[in-house]
């Protein structure tokens, strides 16, 4: 477990899945965070993930809880590459009394702490819907930088949407030169 001011991260489990259904079908959640995911997620599904991800050499699996243990979010890697030290990740807060309160940003940091100074990753990659400003701006807090846009790359809601790309260092996280 790795334990920050408000919030813990701890290793996802299956009594979860309960909560992240109900989390990820929450509209605001679903539209923000799948990229061609129309449905919400049903229990099969998070269950089959769990069983697939949750202790895989592939990737980490971590739940966001709060100190006093109330499950309101998660975060995962996603294409794990141990030879380039790289990875990308995806993080969702899906209890909404704790959006937009800094919840995901210090879960962030946790997050990267741990892939880049206990893992030894290099650098570290995530997408984001432009539209999703909240999540823009978190991802700036935790030290992301715009490395592009992916022009007209979603469709949601009647219109093409951009994406963007952003990562940050092991270097740029503890606050010293990318030597990249």
């Amino acid at each position: 477990m790795f334990s920050g001011e408000r919030i813990n991260l701890r290793p996802q489990k299956k009594e979860d899945s309960e909560l992240i259904v109900q989390y990820q079908s929450d509209p605001e959640v679903t539209d923000n965070y799948y990229m061609s995911m129309s449905i919400p997620p049903i229990k099969d599904f998070v269950d089959h993930w769990y069983e697939r991800s949750v202790g895989s050499k592939e990737g980490f699996t971590f739940a966001i809880e709060t100190k006093e243990g109330l499950y309101i979010g998660g975060c995962f890697t996603m294409w794990l590459n141990w030879k380039n030290g790289t990875t990308y990740l995806a993080i969702f807060i899906g209890h909404p009394d704790y959006r937009s309160k800094g919840y995901g940003t210090e879960a962030m940091k946790l997050f990267l702490n741990f892939l880049f100074n206990e893992l030894g990753l290099r650098k570290v990659k995530l997408n984001v819907f432009g539209f999703n400003k909240r999540a823009i701006r978190s991802y700036e807090k935790a030290g992301f930088n715009l490395e592009g846009i992916n022009r007209n790359e979603l469709y949601r809601n009647g219109e093409y949407h951009d994406t963007h790309v952003m990562s940050i260092t092991r270097d740029e996280f503890n606050g010293g030169e990318c030597k990249c």
